[in-house]
């Protein structure tokens, strides 16, 4: 699969956000070429391993910044997350019990959703009020006042 780069298009106007951002996009990356050259199961599970780590510290640390921006939609955004959680740890799963050929399809499609269709549609809905909080609270884009947490 054609790996996507990170673009100013997928910013959602937080710099620690977009950050994280980043490191996902490359741990994807990562993860997608391991898959694609058909490297070895230590390999892809270590990078399996990291991701699923960084995803759940990253949503958390999204999920408390939307709650301090008051979001509306904020725990209709925890449940997307709950669901992206649950399709990595599908894929360790199957992973660990040796399903390398189905892998390739699973990790394609959470690139897509994770990457197209969350960032660019459900987290940019967010940034608004993101934006409006950290200018509010004196934090635009930067870790004062708690928004990194």
């Amino acid at each position: 699969m054609a790996m996507l780069t990170w673009d100013e298009a997928y910013s959602v106007g937080s710099a620690i956000l977009d950050s994280d951002h980043r490191i996902i996009f490359s741990l994807l990356a990562q993860l997608n070429d391991a898959t694609d050259t058909d490297q070895s199961r230590e390999v892809v599970g270590s990078v399996l391993k990291v991701l699923a780590e960084y995803a759940e510290h990253h949503f958390r640390r999204e999920e408390a910044i939307m709650r301090r921006a008051n979001y509306p939609l904020a725990e209709q955004h925890e449940q997307l997350h709950h669901d992206l959680e649950k399709k990595v740890t599908q894929i360790c799963e199957r992973w660990r019990a040796g399903e390398r050929d189905a892998l390739s399809t699973d990790v394609q499609s959470l690139l897509k959703n994770w990457l197209t269709d969350h960032i660019l549609e459900d987290d940019k809905a967010y940034g608004p009020w993101v934006e409006a909080a950290q200018e509010q609270d004196g934090a635009v884009g930067g870790p004062a006042n708690g928004w990194t947490t």
